[in-house]
């Protein structure tokens, strides 16, 4: 029987039609705005890094990396002999409330993997203010160091260890980083820290809520006390506030002196 004498089923048939051809010319434009959505990040990336100063920025970065080298050296020496001290076990109220749940993937892969990709994106879109943040983890670091080796309370109930449980973690344990180091959470700080750093709305709420995670990880595997969490937020902007001030007075000029 004829489709015409079916006006329902032609029609519908015609509708099809539209619809597929829409969806081709979208697929279209879509094919179309990919290439054009690269170079526009490109040209964002480019622009980022056209005017830089190189050389006062290779200068102030390559000061800078010293710096933090120093400042994970003491880390690292100072980590090792906290390390040493046989401290007492905390009582922490909320923790006793918590359940106990295993989130080392979440605090080591995912941990690296926030980083990895924070690191990227101020290479990328902030390559201005490299030397800064380089600058404020060292400062970071020292102010770490020292409240790791003067902290006076040793590893939570039940912590799920990382050197016996993360693939990672386990191998660098000891010596790169180290067991008695709870106040305050490293995990919670740095996230936090690349939040304060970063200006843009979308890597701004990704760093803030990779620091939220990383905080609610380490309560769960007793990885650190909930004032080690507390103090993360509150020691970060402190670090990140000495940070912008000392590189302002004390960096930024010597840029201005060596090119008046």
């Amino acid at each position: 029987m004829p489709v015409s004498e079916h006006p329902e089923l032609e029609e519908r048939l015609k509708e099809l039609e539209r619809r597929f051809s829409d969806s081709a010319k979208e697929i279209r434009e879509l094919r179309d705005l990919l290439p054009r959505a690269a170079r526009k990040e490109i040209a964002e990336i480019k622009d980022e890094w056209h005017g830089i100063h190189y050389k006062w920025w290779i200068y102030t970065l390559a000061g800078a990396l010293a710096a933090f080298c120093l400042s994970y050296t003491l880390y690292t020496k100072l980590g090792w002999v906290a390390d040493q001290r046989a401290l007492p076990v905390g009582n922490d109220w909320l923790l006793r409330r918590l359940p106990l749940v295993n989130t080392l993937p979440i605090l080591s892969w995912g941990w690296f993997a926030l980083h990895i990709y924070a690191c990227g994106a101020a290479i990328a879109y902030h390559p201005r203010r490299i030397p800064f943040l380089v600058f404020m983890l060292t400062i970071y670091m020292v102010v770490r160091t020292a409240f790791v080796f003067l902290s006076p309370i040793g590893a939570p109930a039940d912590m799920v260890d990382m050197r016996l449980h993360d693939a990672i973690f386990s191998r660098i344990l000891g010596t790169w980083t180290f067991t008695n180091e709870f106040v305050f959470s490293g995990h919670t700080a740095i996230p936090f820290l690349f939040f304060l750093f970063f200006k843009t709305p979308g890597l701004k709420r990704l760093m803030f809520a990779g620091s939220l995670v990383m905080a609610v990880g380490v309560l769960l595997s007793r990885n650190h006390y909930t004032v080690d969490v507390i103090a993360a937020f509150f020691v970060g902007y402190s670090v990140y506030a000495l940070a912008r001030n000392a590189f302002k007075s004390l960096i930024e000029p010597l840029f201005r002196t060596a090119t008046t």
